[in-house]
């Protein structure tokens, strides 16, 4: 007969199989599109109910028709990055216009509410952890407004620069996002004097304050840094989800292989594919994959012509964890930039 301390045990051996067993990607075709009251279509991407074992996080798209409005509700926090179109959330009744690729960073129980201006359907994608919150018994989503078309606009103050009145940002487009080039994949990347690597004994960086650049002649990505949890960057005050950024890749380059906590990522333009553990998983415009930790070792491969662009998704709970159990997983960078495949083979992947 088991007690509970055999079933402590087993648990990472469960955990494991279950990791092995689960989803690892989800193309555009495959979205199940349904209508909400919250939304007229909306698409669970990186889901548990789409077969994925995250940590109580999600990542979904959702669409808004030409002039017509989302429902309003409130629930936990929730990051929201503009796909296309044109037009307004309200937020705690404030007014903030937002364009494609704009952030919009909703606190944790506001109101918020979303409006497309334009003559074609907006799509927005949305990051959240409701499973998450559920097992904390903090989750509960109030519906205030159904979707539907527009036929008056609310009553509300605009805000002039994208912050709230607590002088947090609400609202960030891309032109006004952090730039950034030679840090590999966004990780912690090699220091100036490179060391000999050794697949038995990876270079160990052990948190996420230890960036460097690369070394003269390494390829570098470009890295648009929207928000991170804990820094208050481009000051988006969050603490359970993020979007953190952009990570570009030239055609026909990778990065170098590292391993960390959970990430959810999205592709806005480009074909390739990552390896995360042991296997091969294919991405083009429009895919979602995920990243399941801890320290899953992965690098991403753009093998098209024309460069890639990746929204890297991450959520608060990594960063507990990243913090407090760094000893047992530490972040870990295994390999440098690898910069150009070889076109005419497999041989350069």
């Amino acid at each position: 007969m088991t007690n509970f301390y055999d079933n402590w045990l087993g648990m990472w051996d469960r955990a494991e199989e279950e990791r092995r067993l689960a989803r690892k990607n989800i193309h555009e075709e495959e979205l199940e599109w349904v209508e909400t009251r919250q939304d007229a279509r909306a698409a669970l991407m990186v889901a548990p109910e789409t077969g994925f074992r995250t940590w109580g996080t999600v990542t979904m798209i959702a669409e808004i028709p030409p002039h017509a409005h989302s429902g309003a509700h409130k629930h936990g926090e929730e990051a929201v990055l503009i796909v296309e179109g044109e037009g307004y959330s309200v937020v705690d009744n404030v007014r903030y216009d937002w364009k494609k690729h704009s952030l919009v960073a909703i606190p944790f129980g506001a109101v918020h509410q979303h409006f497309n201006t334009g003559e074609t359907t907006a799509r927005y994608l949305s990051v959240l952890s409701p499973h998450l919150e559920h097992f904390c018994g903090l989750h509960r989503t109030v519906q205030v407004e159904d979707w539907g078309r527009t036929t008056t606009e609310p009553d509300v103050e605009t805000s002039p620069n994208g912050y709230a009145a607590d002088g947090s940002r609400v609202l960030l487009h891309r032109e006004d996002a952090i730039l950034s080039k030679g840090e590999g994949d966004g990780v912690p990347t090699m220091p100036n004097e490179m060391p000999e690597f050794d697949p038995e004994h990876p270079l160990i960086l052990g948190d996420l304050d230890g960036m460097a650049s690369l070394p003269p002649g390494f390829h570098k990505s470009q890295i648009l840094g929207y928000m991170r949890i804990g820094k208050d960057t481009n000051d988006v005050r969050m603490h359970e989800v993020e979007i953190s950024g952009l990570l570009t890749d030239p055609p026909h380059e990778y990065g170098g292989m590292h391993a960390h906590m959970e990430a959810h990522l999205y592709i806005l333009q480009g074909e390739g594919y990552s390896t995360v553990g042991d296997e091969k998983v294919p991405w083009k415009t429009g895919t979602a994959f995920h990243v399941p930790g801890p320290q899953t070792p992965h690098r991403h491969v753009n093998e098209g012509d024309v460069p890639s662009e990746m929204v890297r998704i991450a959520f608060g709970i990594r960063y507990f964890f990243e913090r407090a159990a760094k000893r047992e997983f530490p972040y870990l960078y295994l390999s440098p930039r690898q910069a150009v495949l070889e076109r005419s083979s497999a041989g350069g992947r």
